[in-house]
């Protein structure tokens, strides 16, 4: 299993959505799953090269693999999450 480390902008954008119970669970879950096999998603190409993603309903969770750590970058709704 790997280790998670998440950057401040994810933390920012899980404290912005921790009132969402449901959301903030389902995230949780996903993060679970990232963790035990990451190279499971797809990786992201262009300027997200390198990162990869997965959706959480119409939000993205976008990390990256680093070594046996899995860097969190961001959690944002899929309109916003790219730019």
């Amino acid at each position: 299993m790997y280790s998670p480390v998440l950057t401040q902008a994810f933390s920012n954008d899980v404290k912005a959505i921790k009132k969402d119970t449901v959301l903030y669970k389902r995230l949780l879950n996903k993060m679970e799953e990232i963790l035990i096999n990451p190279e499971h998603y797809p990786v992201k190409r262009y300027k997200l090269k390198g990162k990869r993603g997965v959706h959480v309903g119409s939000y993205v969770v976008l990390f990256e693999i680093k070594g046996n750590e899995v860097i969190f970058h961001k959690f944002r709704h899929h309109d916003f999450v790219y730019e």
